[in-house]
């Protein structure tokens, strides 16, 4: 049986002078008794706990008495049910959310991993064209010069000597469209080439 003793906090102020820098001030604060009486049966240097009326007012009857809590319990039990439910449903969700979260995580890795190969892939093809071009200018300068050394060659073979220079203007024009014309069909080869070689990684 718990046993409740009233009584009420009292306040007395109190004064103390004390000395600061030099010059005497004197302070004033409250001093807080809690009277028993002797009908209590509190022994000396017995501990005890106080509790404001207010937080006991659910527990107890005007009397003093402790109130019937079965209800009470009946309520928090109810409440506790409803709170466990609850934190049931929120830790599903969550593992819900985290389970979206990882694979979209994972998803957005692999976009990543897929724009850079595609990155890497028109470096690599930025650079093949680049030599192409390259190796396509070398190649019709080499082409245009053994042409121009065979026109020469035949030329002074079929030719009687002259005082007049050879009329080479015709021939190097000839010679240019003739070489653009198969510069065309190289580029067009190679164009695709280059297509069906970049439909085949993509499959």
């Amino acid at each position: 049986m718990v046993k409740l003793v009233k009584s009420a906090v009292k306040c007395y102020k109190k004064k103390t002078k004390k000395t600061v820098g030099g010059r005497k001030k004197t302070y004033e604060y409250n001093q807080y008794l809690v009277p028993l009486k002797r009908s209590d049966n509190l022994d000396c240097s017995m501990e005890v706990f106080i509790i404001p009326q207010k937080d006991l007012e659910d527990y107890i009857t005007e009397d003093g008495e402790f109130k019937d809590l079965s209800s009470k319990e009946e309520e928090y039990r109810i409440k506790l049910e409803q709170y466990e439910a609850e934190f049931a449903d929120l830790e599903w969700k969550h593992s819900q959310l985290s389970k979206s979260y990882k694979e979209l995580f994972n998803k957005h890795n692999r976009s990543r991993r897929k724009e850079k190969e595609l990155e890497d892939r028109i470096e690599s093809l930025e650079s093949d064209r680049e030599k192409l071009i390259h190796a396509l200018e070398e190649e019709r300068k080499l082409t245009k010069k053994l042409k121009l050394q065979q026109q020469n060659q035949k030329e002074n073979k079929t030719s009687p000597p002259s005082d007049q220079p050879p009329k080479t203007d015709k021939i190097d024009e000839d010679t240019k469209n003739k070489d653009e014309n198969e510069d065309k069909d190289l580029w067009t080869v190679l164009k695709s080439r280059l297509t069906k070689k970049e439909d085949e990684k993509e499959d």
